[in-house]
Order: C-alpha cells, then sequence, then structure tokens
C-alpha cells in the first residue's frame, strides 16, 4: 500500500512539473497537460510492466524446463564391460545411453531394463488366544 502511495506521489509530482512548464512556455492549461501527461505515464507504466512480467515468465519457464532436464538424469555408478573397472555415468532415461571407460577408453552402451514383481503380502503373527 505505501509503494503504490510512493508511486501516486512520484506520477503527480512529474505530471505537475510537465504541466507548469507546458503552461507556462504555450497557451494550453495547466489541467490539459496534468491529464495528457498523467495519462501518458500510466500507459506507459502498464506497457512497461507488462514486458517486465513477460520476461520474468520466460525466464521462469526457461529455468522450469532445465530442472525438467536435470531431474530426467542421473549419475550411477556402473563397472565397464571390458575391463570391469568402476565409471560414473550420466544416465539420461528418454535417451540412449553410451559411455566411453575412463581407464580402457572402450565403449560401452547401458543397457536399463523395467520389470514388474508382485509385493509380498506378509501375515500378521496371530498368536493363538488362551
Amino acid at each position: 500500500m505505501i509503494q503504490i502511495l510512493k508511486s501516486l506521489i512520484v506520477v503527480v509530482l512529474v505530471s505537475s512539473t510537465i504541466a507548469y512548464i507546458g503552461s507556462k512556455t504555450t497557451s494550453e492549461t495547466f489541467a490539459t497537460f496534468f491529464i495528457v501527461s498523467t495519462t501518458l505515464q500510466f500507459i506507459f507504466f502498464y506497457f512497461y510492466n507488462s514486458i517486465i512480467t513477460y520476461i520474468t515468465r520466460m525466464k521462469l519457464e526457461k529455468e522450469n524446463l532445465e530442472a525438467i532436464k536435470l531431474i530426467n538424469t542421473n549419475n550411477v555408478l556402473i563397472n565397464c564391460e571390458a575391463c570391469k573397472k568402476l565409471n560414473t555415468v550420466r544416465v539420461d532415461l528418454t535417451t540412449s545411453n553410451e559411455f566411453e571407460c575412463t581407464h580402457c577408453k572402450a565403449a560401452n552402451i547401458l543397457n536399463i531394463e523395467y520389470k514388474t514383481i508382485v509385493k509380498t503380502k506378509i501375515p500378521k503373527n496371530e498368536l493363538p488366544n488362551k
């Protein structure tokens, strides 16, 4: 609320200054210059705020897309199939994953398999009543 009042005071001061100078240098009245300059300020700041909002929204969407890309990638420790030494590999679940061993330089392909299993229900330990 205080910020809005400060903004309105600045608009009135700028409009009054322009109206005073305009009414002294031309035959138009103070009120005409005041109304026109106030209207132009509101129009300017409306478009200015719209542009700033649009730019901010685009940056936020870009950051969200980058976050989604990071969510889809993971680092795993996996052995090279040729030399059996451990490698850190970035895995992207949306593409084919290939890596070169850091030790023997052999080309490897990471095969990701998905399979389901049935969840086992463990019976509660029921004791007979004595």
